[in-house]
């Protein structure tokens, strides 16, 4: 029986290494090894300049001088997408032309005309690249002038990333024949995942943005306006200053917010954190967790599509000044961490080396997956040890069943 117990133990103790570790973690060199899993690289679109002027519009309300969208993706990682992918589609400064004669897809969801998710259902290979089989619809505007782009990102069918859009039950499937894929070399995806458009006078001009002071003590949230923190590019990013923390509003803080007044917040490809550059009550809330000697942030606007003539005043110093410590009953709850991909209001854009958000948010499932089977083996050792000792005192004591044994 203990014997029977030691082997127990022992089996148990693998099953549980084997899934903190990952399969070959026991290679002669010791060291921990991910887990297989697929990884996507982005086609990298060069940006278009539109005619200066009003732009016409063409048959069912298209922007005929907006290029098309043809996303591409080939797999990178180190196991193939068995399932099938899904591709997300986001749309700035313009929406999906929903009109009649405008194609649309049934293996896609369309929300609002701003963004779209398509499936596809096939199997991606390690080392499989390809681009849809047509370019996205054409798109539309609400002006005549237009400034915008098209980003995108790729995952698992089977496997999304933590917060993603329910879009099968909130969103609007299309009613044409489905998209399909077409392979391409795969050597010709650089990263990216981004095609933006602009008129002549926006895509090359000097963007610019202003420093900002956080003030207050430790324990608090603090606001500050963001109205007009940059000149051009749309919005500004911010990175906070260590020792403080993104507090984006309640669900009952924005209901009770003015339908003009905007606030900051995560975007939800990149997870970065982004403030509107409009002149609208744009408002920052951020809370001061701690202390931090010579913490500094940063505010910075990107450059216009064909570069910025001055970027030497594209990003700016956050600064934090605290002010002393509120009092228990005074302080602000802390604010949960929002992983990329958690979603959130905002708009940014992906860097051109920026894949796609797959990897990273895939960490916290295997951690609550080692947990659940370290828990679950431990439960094992213990009912058996119980049983056991249960056995052995119904029997009696050990040297007693031996001496009835010899008898």
């Amino acid at each position: 029986m203990v014997r029977t117990g030691r082997w127990v133990t022992a089996f148990l103790t693998a099953v549980v290494a084997l899934v903190l570790l990952g399969p070959g973690s026991g290679g002669s060199s010791g060291a921990r090894q991910e887990a297989a899993e697929p990884s996507f690289t982005l086609r990298s679109h060069a940006p278009h300049v539109l005619p200066e002027g009003d732009l016409p519009y063409g048959p069912s309300g298209a922007l005929k001088d907006v290029p098309r969208l043809t996303p591409a993706f080939g797999n990178t990682g180190t196991a193939a997408a068995s399932r099938g992918v899904v591709l997300r589609v986001d749309l700035e400064g313009v929406s999906f032309s929903r009109n009649p004669g405008v194609m649309t897809h049934d293996n896609c969801y369309y929300m609002v005309d701003r963004m779209v998710f398509c499936e596809f259902p096939g199997a991606v290979p390690v080392g499989a690249a390809y681009e849809t089989a047509e370019p996205l619809p054409w798109v539309t505007s609400g002006f005549n002038r237009v400034e915008g782009s098209y980003r995108y990102s790729v995952w698992p069918l089977d496997d999304p990333p933590p917060g993603v859009r329910d879009y099968k039950k909130m969103d609007e499937r299309g009613s044409g024949p489905a998209l399909g894929l077409v392979p391409v070399a795969a050597d010709s995806l650089k990263g990216g995942g981004e095609l933006r458009f602009a008129p002549p006078s926006r895509a090359r001009a000097d963007w610019s943005v202003k420093g900002i002071t956080l003030r207050g003590r430790v324990g608090e949230y603090v606001s500050v306006a963001m109205e007009d923190a940059g000149s051009g590019g749309g919005k500004v990013r911010v990175d906070l200053p260590p020792g403080t923390s993104f507090a984006p509003l309640s669900r009952e803080e924005r209901e009770g917010t003015p339908s003009e007044q905007y606030t900051c917040g995560r975007d939800d490809l990149d997870g970065q954190l982004y403030c509107s550059n409009e002149p609208n009550y744009i408002s920052l809330r951020v809370r001061i967790d701690r202390q931090v000697e010579g913490a500094v942030g940063k505010v910075s606007v990107r450059e216009p599509i064909r570069g910025d003539t001055d970027p030497t005043n594209n990003s700016a110093p956050i600064k934090l000044e605290v002010t002393g410590t509120a009092p228990p009953g005074e302080t602000d709850p802390p604010v949960e961490t929002a992983a990329p991909g958690a979603g959130g209001p905002g708009s940014s854009a992906q860097s051109p080396q920026q894949q796609s958000v797959l990897s990273d948010n895939h960490r916290p499932r295997k951690g609550a997956l080692a947990v659940a089977a370290l828990a679950a083996a431990l439960a094992l050792v213990t009912a058996f040890l119980t049983r056991r000792k249960r056995a052995q005192r119904a029997d009696g004591p050990a040297w007693r069943r031996r001496a009835g044994a010899k008898a």
